[in-house]
């Protein structure tokens, strides 16, 4: 942390100097052509014009220096911390941004007048924008996303969205400019578009303080007692479980809806590939514990 606070006091502190040294050379140039057109009257008629081409000199070239730096800056305190790809693309586009202004203000100092121009940039603009709205809202999202090591390669990942209805659960294999990769416990590759994580997605990483974490919702018809469902199954997962030597889940009652009745299972696990298992012992065992209760409830 100290290093990068060194580096960046640094690179401030050229920037300065650079705007500085540009400002004096900018100053003794008009001083020595004011002096040459006092000595040299033929190019009195051309004098406008040749300090416009001067600072346009001057800008252009300071310019390009002032990017360079400016490029390190941004370096050391943003794509440094980025996957390699996202931080090329983004590094792209803000090589883009950086010379676009260069450019126009190169214009601006030769008294282009850019007013016009800007009207009828603002039109093309509009359209471009639009088209390319979604295409920079995923690579800058990924960019906010792998910077602020929010998701990184090997997190195990909850994604429910409305978009896709079911939810996405699996490991992450890799951040990418546009997309993020997901391998889900059943062994398909998902991408899910960047933009997803600061938009429409509810975003969970499966971690907790020993081990991966799933929170699981079973809801059974509120026929039967709800604590009787509860107590076999309990019994029926901590058999099952104890076989396979795995920590035996939180389970709550947590909710009655009109018909149903909502349970809750906390699941932990050390390994992405035990879930479907888990899964699959924890809905029997809900599923056999209430056929196994409304058979009693019958019967009396």
């Amino acid at each position: 942390m100290l290093n990068l606070q060194i580096k960046w006091k640094r690179q401030v502190v050229k920037l300065l100097s650079m705007i500085v040294v540009l400002a004096i050379i900018a100053v003794l140039l008009h001083f020595l052509i004011e002096f040459a057109s006092s000595n040299f009257p033929v190019i009195v008629p051309y004098l406008n014009d040749i300090y416009l081409a001067t600072d346009a000199a001057i800008v252009g070239i300071g310019g390009y220096f002032i990017i360079g730096i400016l490029k390190r800056i941004i370096n050391v305190y943003l794509l440094g911390k980025m996957e390699a790809s996202t931080a090329r693309t983004l590094s792209f586009f803000i090589d883009i941004a950086l010379y676009s202004i260069l450019i126009l203000v190169i214009l601006a100092a030769l008294g282009v007048n850019l007013t016009g121009a800007a009207i009828g940039g603002a039109v093309g603009g509009i359209a471009i924008g639009l088209a390319a709205q979604t295409v920079l809202s995923n690579v800058l999202s990924g960019a906010l996303v792998t910077g602020s090591k929010t998701l990184k390669a090997g997190d195990a990942v909850l994604l429910i969205s409305w978009i896709w209805g079911s939810p996405i659960i699996g490991e992450t294999t890799k951040v990418g400019v546009l997309f993020t990769e997901v391998k889900t416990i059943n062994g398909n590759i998902v991408k899910v578009p960047n933009s997803a994580f600061l938009g429409n997605t509810v975003f969970t990483k499966l971690e907790g303080e020993n081990s991966l974490v799933y929170p699981l919702q079973i809801t059974v018809n509120a026929d039967v007692p709800a604590d009787k469902v509860m107590e076999k199954a309990k019994n029926y997962i901590k058999d099952e479980l104890s076989k396979q030597k795995i920590p035996y889940p939180e389970i709550y009652f947590t909710n009655k809806t009109g018909g149903t009745n909502v349970f809750t299972v906390i699941l932990h696990f050390d390994n992405l590939n035990m879930l479907n298992s888990l899964l699959s012992v924890v809905n029997n065992a809900f599923d056999k514990a209430y056929w196994d209760t409304k058979n009693e409830v019958s019967k009396t």
